[in-house]
């Protein structure tokens, strides 16, 4: 019965897809963000409803907070940690251009509205740098994954500070946020971990699971401008989420 309930599941994630991708399709042309980010929260809603998958979210209220010029980082684990974070708010994400390879997945990361670096070439990361200062500085919301990779969600990796830069450039406010997937019976669900295993193991491990609550810890906002260094500002950040980050 759960195999079953998995294909059904990954149809309507399908589905879903489609329907981002044709909607976003439509309104490209026409000078309405508002209306294309309302299809995408939309999205979101039906995506993580196909996965059964129920939110939980505490700490700071993000519709109490002026997300003009804010970069949202958090710890990174799942394929769906982009869907939550756009179920929350509006944002365009910072990634490793490799995602780009990942078949299906690269979909959900391309509607995301994803800037696209490559790691391995410090002159782009300068360039990147200035470019997403300029769109926070221009009122964008902005996210970062600064572990760089995905977890297999049993700690929290060491972050990597140089895109966290951009931030100070801009002088943002900085929201750390925590994810954190549960099973029914309240134990980590590190099934839905995007660590060292296939885009498809991940997706269906994630399918088969019953009753998933994923776990969102918003934390107060910081200006990025009060840190010496983009490194202090990484160290902060790493202490902040991995400390109220729940390993059992």
């Amino acid at each position: 019965m759960r195999a079953l309930i998995a294909w059904l599941r990954f149809i309507l994630v399908i589905l879903s897809m489609a329907m981002l991708i044709i909607a976003v399709s439509l309104f490209y042309f026409i000078s309405l963000n508002f209306i294309r980010n309302y299809m995408r929260r939309l999205w979101s809603r039906c995506l993580l409803a196909s996965v059964g998958a129920r939110i939980n979210i505490v700490g700071c209220n993000l519709k109490d907070i002026d997300l003009k010029n804010t970069l949202l980082v958090s710890n990174h684990i799942s394929w769906l940690d982009t869907v939550i974070m756009l179920r929350l708010c509006y944002l365009c994400y910072i990634g490793k251009i490799e995602m780009l390879k990942w078949p299906l997945l690269n979909m959900i990361i391309k509607a995301g509205g994803t800037i696209f670096i490559d790691r391995k070439n410090k002159r782009q990361i300068f360039e990147i740098n200035q470019h997403v200062a300029d769109l926070l500085k221009n009122g964008a919301t902005v996210g970062l994954y600064p572990e760089g990779t995905t977890s297999d969600g049993r700690q929290v990796l060491p972050f990597k500070a140089p895109i966290l830069e951009a931030a100070r450039i801009a002088g943002s406010k900085v929201i750390p946020v925590v994810l954190s997937y549960r099973k029914e019976d309240d134990q980590l669900a590190t099934e839905v971990s995007f660590s060292k295993v296939s885009w498809f193991t991940t997706v269906m491990n994630t399918l088969y699971l019953k009753n998933l609550v994923v776990n969102v810890t918003i934390l107060p906002p910081v200006n990025a401008a009060d840190f010496a260094s983009r490194d202090v500002l990484s160290e902060y950040l790493y202490n902040q989420i991995s400390s109220n980050y729940p390993i059992n």
